[in-house]
């Protein structure tokens, strides 16, 4: 006859999950789209960031250029626009000041977005 094998106490169908189990990969499937949400959004800050550095760059070369070229500093970004050195949407998050054609002229973001 079959003599049968002694036990731990614990009962476990060899198809089934326990809770803990099932509790377990539910704790590490939400952290690690926690992790994800979390650098997603970091990303995206990096990204702006960078695209605004990019703007005020590209703003200040087309302004310098102007300078070489005229000899005077434009007195609006208008200038650099309707001239071609640059394009209304690179410079759209940036105002200009330009005190007089032999200034160097000051620049500050339009919003918090380039701050």
């Amino acid at each position: 006859m079959h003599t049968p094998r002694p036990t731990t106490g614990r009962l476990r169908s060899a198809r089934g999950v326990t809770i803990a189990e099932l509790v377990l990969v539910v704790v590490f499937v939400a952290g690690l789209l926690t992790v994800i949400t979390v650098s997603v959004g970091n990303i995206r800050e990096e990204t702006a960031t960078s695209n605004c550095e990019t703007d005020l760059r590209t703003l200040k070369l087309a302004t310098e250029q102007y300078h070489a070229e005229n000899d005077a500093y434009p007195i609006d970004k208008s200038v650099l626009i309707d001239g071609g050195l640059v394009q209304a949407d690179d410079v759209s998050r940036w105002t200009v000041e330009f005190q007089a054609a032999d200034v160097a002229p000051t620049y500050a973001p339009v919003d918090d977005s380039c701050a």
